[in-house]
């Protein structure tokens, strides 16, 4: 098979890296195999020295996450003393079948010094020649998406008129060939039908019958063994295959098995599971309207930093409900044994550290007065760096006007096109820069008086104080960031509150706040919109009382 020849920019005697690739399959172009043996007679024939061969097999071309030997020619080619003279490929779409990364990691390998070479596809060289490369690129990209739609589309028609399914069939079933008839090219067309295992359907409607009766998983694994583990019967118990229908994908085809259990029971599995999923939710996730526990997402173990969830016991010798705070980690014996915490323990000492302190109308004035002086700072910062941006913008223009006018009246050189595409380069990350900071200007909240501040400090304590659960929780999260406590062999509780207010009086009795003053870090919030907050950690001590015998 004649190739393409080098150009004349990889002489005789130049290093060169081979990268190859094929997605698996016995219809595909060439096989990595064929493209090596291909590219070392290449090689051979051109006088060029061949040195490293970055493979990647049965992998698609349509992304570059996956593939670990095209990563590691990246990789290579960052240092002048391991990059390569040239990089030589099977064809362009074996580097690329997505536009966007074969346009990137060309240009990257290209600014880098690497050329990149083709075997397959004409490129004719001078200016034209990059023109020609990009309609190649387009037409993988769109040979790529029109292969992924034929594939789609025949595995529809598959199920839809053969009830062919690829892949595993699920416990219970097994696969049945299906003779399609012959292909084009004269070979066996099979595919394979899911159909129930006679000798497992009686197992799996026992499995249905026990769980109606208040087995547990674990019990029915026990008896039973269909899964290989306990976990697996999650998904095993809502599969509607059980009931003859097939979901797949998007589609829903219904009738497509003899169903192996009826309605009824099939109806108070569902239940069982739906029972089940609403009890877990409310055990781990107890921040909804009803919850009890205010804090959960906020406090965290001291000992190993896992988060504590809201946990409630029932037991017959204590009247009532026994609700508590238990750190995640403890609770699994991941390692953690941290005890269990009570609800209102904590959370009494956490709200009376809010009204005393964090919210004192005081606190409250001098956060409004920092966080005034803060937009008002970033504002004047934004503003700056765009003054930059502008007058950046205007040099950058005025060289790229002196340099397309020297081409056009001189013509040409490499150097005047490398300089042109650097500064274009330049201009277009300052203008996107420039439109950012644009489009996301600082609107600075309304300045208040302090007798607001300090109303408005009295309306969120009232609101701790008496308000709706709900809404209480949202107060607590707007203010504080984390809540770290630790319980103590001799039943002392200590811990410490993380919050974004900052304070202009010390809390009580702690010696270590008298340097806090104005003192506070400024960092950015885990989440959301970026912005300037203010922290400070203070310790609260928490007593448990003792139990009356």
């Amino acid at each position: 098979m004649a190739h393409i020849p080098p150009p004349t920019t990889i002489p005789p005697g130049s290093i060169v890296d081979a990268y190859l690739r094929d997605s698996g399959g016995p219809r595909q172009e060439a096989s990595t195999e064929q493209q090596l043996a291909e590219i070392v007679s290449y090689c051979q024939q051109y006088g060029l020295a061949l040195r490293n061969k970055f493979i990647d097999v049965a992998q698609s071309g349509g992304s570059t996450v996956s593939r670990e030997a095209f990563n590691k020619l990246i990789d290579t080619s960052r240092s002048p003393e391991t990059r390569p003279h040239a990089l030589l490929l099977w064809n362009y779409a074996r580097f690329a079948r997505d536009l966007d990364d074969a346009i990137y990691y060309k240009a990257l390998l290209r600014n880098r010094d690497v050329i990149i070479h083709s075997l397959t596809d004409p490129i004719p060289e001078g200016q034209y020649g990059r023109i020609v490369e990009f309609f190649i690129d387009i037409s993988n990209e769109e040979k790529r998406r029109q292969t992924s739609s034929d594939a789609k589309r025949g595995l529809r028609e598959l199920v839809l008129k053969h009830g062919c399914v690829p892949g595993v069939p699920p416990t219970g079933f097994k696969r049945e060939v299906v003779d399609l008839g012959t292909r084009r090219d004269g070979s066996s067309h099979t595919a394979h039908k899911w159909v129930p295992d006679p000798e497992l359907v009686p197992r799996i409607q026992r499995a249905f019958q026990m769980r109606t009766e208040g087995s547990s998983l674990a019990q029915i694994h026990d008896e039973l063994g269909l899964l290989g583990s306990i976990n697996s019967y999650k998904t095993f118990f809502a599969n509607r295959i059980y009931i003859g229908i097939l979901e797949f994908g998007d589609l829903v085809v219904e009738n497509y098995c003899e169903p192996m259990i009826d309605m009824e029971t099939w109806n108070q599995v569902q239940k069982i599971i739906q029972d089940y999923a609403a009890a877990r939710v409310s055990e781990r996730h107890p921040r909804r309207a009803d919850s009890p526990y205010l804090l959960s997402g906020l406090v965290y173990c001291a000992d190993c930093d896992s988060p504590l969830a809201g946990n409630t016991t029932t037991r017959t010798h204590i009247t009532g409900r026994d609700e508590a705070y238990r750190c995640s980690r403890s609770k699994r014996h991941a390692g953690c044994t941290a005890g269990r915490i009570g609800r209102r323990t904590l959370e009494d000492a956490v709200l009376y550290t809010l009204r005393e302190y964090i919210l004192l109308p005081d606190s409250m004035v001098a956060m409004f007065n920092i966080e005034q002086t803060a937009q008002e700072h970033r504002e004047t910062r934004r503003t700056e760096r765009l003054a930059v941006l502008a007058a950046e913008k205007k040099r950058l223009a005025t060289q790229i006007t002196n340099i397309t006018r020297a081409i056009a009246e001189r013509g040409h050189t490499q150097a005047l096109l490398d300089k042109l595409t650097e500064l274009e380069a330049r201009r277009a990350t300052v203008t996107a820069e420039h439109t950012q900071l644009t489009n996301t200007r600082i609107i600075a909240a309304p300045a208040l008086a302090e007798d607001q501040v300090i109303a408005l400090a009295k309306s969120i304590v009232e609101e701790l104080t008496s308000g709706p659960s709900e809404e209480v929780r949202q107060l607590l999260s707007s203010f504080i960031f984390k809540i770290r406590v630790k319980k103590h062999e001799t039943g002392q509780i200590s811990g410490s509150i993380t919050y974004f207010t900052p304070t202009k009086k010390p809390p009580p009795d702690l010696p270590q706040s008298e340097n806090l003053g104005y003192n506070l870090p400024i960092g950015r919030p885990p989440v959301g919109a970026p912005r300037f907050t203010h922290t400070i950690e203070v310790n609260i001590p928490i007593y448990k009382k003792p139990r009356s015998r």
